[in-house]
């Protein structure tokens, strides 16, 4: 295990590098729940659910994204986030996370699928709103 203080925290989606950058701390949501890691922390690799990425910076301060599954690897003092999609909780629009809960509560059920979609959208939504307020 590394001794460093800091990790080198690396956010990435299809389409660009979000961040690259050393950080004290992050907190992500796992698909079976939240994953704190800190310097030192053994190597891991974990699939990622939706929700809120936080980390603290190394200058201090707090910042966080929203991201939405995907995959994270633990390396030495490296945490490297794949995901979809990331979106900076500052830029979540109250009004629309709740205009997502009302269509995502509209969606018709009528078969097992599709009720699993209609609860992700559900769920994707609520998440939206939950890091709006926090914001």
């Amino acid at each position: 295990m590394s001794t460093s203080r800091q990790l080198q925290l690396v956010l990435v989606t299809p389409e660009q590098t979000l961040l690259d950058e050393p950080v004290t701390a992050v907190r992500l949501p796992l698909f079976d729940g939240l994953a704190g890691l800190r310097p030192g922390r053994a190597p891991m690799v974990g699939r990622l659910g939706t929700g809120e990425l936080r980390f603290d910076a190394v200058g201090g301060g707090t910042r966080s994204y929203y991201v939405d599954g995907g995959f994270v690897q633990v390396k030495g003092t490296v945490v490297s986030v794949l995901t979809n999609r990331a979106v900076p909780s500052n830029e979540i629009d109250r009004a629309e996370a709740d205009k997502l809960l009302d269509e995502a509560r509209s969606m018709p059920a009528a078969t097992d699928e599709a009720y699993d979609e209609k609860k992700r959208a559900e769920d994707r939504a609520r998440q939206l709103q939950a890091i709006a307020a926090r914001s």
